[in-house]
């Protein structure tokens, strides 16, 4: 006897909703900047009514708001899958050169979004708070280096990830913009030089 076919949950149905407009979402951004659609185009888009963004995220600048957050956690989970490396120089090492290698839709959309959030308020609260998550979370790997000893006891932590981070923005810009730009040699040129300014002298 064939058992019954579950009938989704209203939770269920709600997140997958939510999980459409969203890829939506990061899809008009890339090919048409913040400016080029609508809440009702992402609706469209999704093959969902055209009242649903707007009674799931509230305004625009709050789904793609949304948006930044969920591409930047995407981002971190991917780094577990990288290969296991030693915490610290190591580490930050191989965030590098993933960084340098991310291309698609969802690193242009966030590009964009990080451009445009010098003139949205809600967006630019966002990326303030991805800013500082990016470098506490290169903070956390300078100290535990200084710990395994990979990298010196002396290094400027606030000062050696804010270095990082900096060239991690500018380099997914630039990759980004033009994509004949060689990233991956800039980024071993960068893991090179910063190497060697925070190097353990143990």
């Amino acid at each position: 006897m064939t058992p019954p076919i579950r009938r989704k949950t209203q939770l269920e149905r709600r997140d997958e909703a939510e999980t459409a407009l969203l890829r939506s979402a990061v899809k008009l951004v890339a090919e048409k900047g913040y400016d080029g659609f609508t809440l009702a185009d992402v609706a469209d888009d999704a093959g969902y009514s055209r009242g649903l963004p707007a009674h799931y995220f509230g305004k625009k600048e709050d789904l793609l708001s949304l948006v930044a957050e969920k591409t930047a956690e995407n981002y971190i989970h991917s780094l577990a899958k990288l290969p296991p490396v030693d915490r610290g120089l190591p580490k930050i090492e191989a965030v590098i050169r993933s960084y340098v290698r991310a291309h698609g839709v969802a690193t242009r959309a966030l590009c964009l979004l990080v451009a445009h959030s010098m003139v949205v308020p809600k967006l630019r609260q966002t990326v303030v708070k991805l800013n500082n998550d990016g470098l506490e979370f290169i903070m956390n790997e300078i100290h535990a280096g200084i710990e395994l000893g990979n990298i010196r006891p002396d290094a400027q932590v606030k000062k050696c990830a804010a270095m990082v981070y900096a060239f991690l923005r500018g380099i997914i810009s630039l990759t980004t913009a033009d994509p004949s730009f060689d990233g991956i040699e800039t980024g071993e040129e960068f893991i090179e030089s910063f190497r060697k300014h925070v190097q353990s002298c143990a």
